[in-house]
């Protein structure tokens, strides 16, 4: 396995492992909500979501453009083996 690869699995291991834990801090936030809440205490909690997925989104785009190129570029190198092969014939 590529070391790049290595790195952002890594990265995405500890984002997922840190948004799971805060989503949950944000859901007992959001069970706390009442008719009494601020509005400032509400835009923090929908802001705090937002940013916390956000992250999530951005760490989980690079995981899936990693596999893409993988795929890409395996795609390719079975592509020119297929020509030289057609070829030698």
């Amino acid at each position: 396995m590529n070391d790049d690869t290595r790195k952002l699995l890594k990265v995405f291991g500890v984002a997922v492992t840190d948004s799971e834990a805060e989503a949950n801090k944000l859901a007992g936030i959001a069970a706390q909500l009442s008719a009494a809440t601020s509005k400032e205490e509400v835009a923090k909690l929908l802001k705090d979501s937002a940013d916390l997925c956000l992250e999530l989104n951005t760490r989980w785009l690079e995981i899936t453009q990693r596999v893409f190129a993988i795929q890409s570029q395996l795609q390719t190198q079975l592509a020119e083996a297929a020509s030289r092969l057609q070829g030698a014939k």
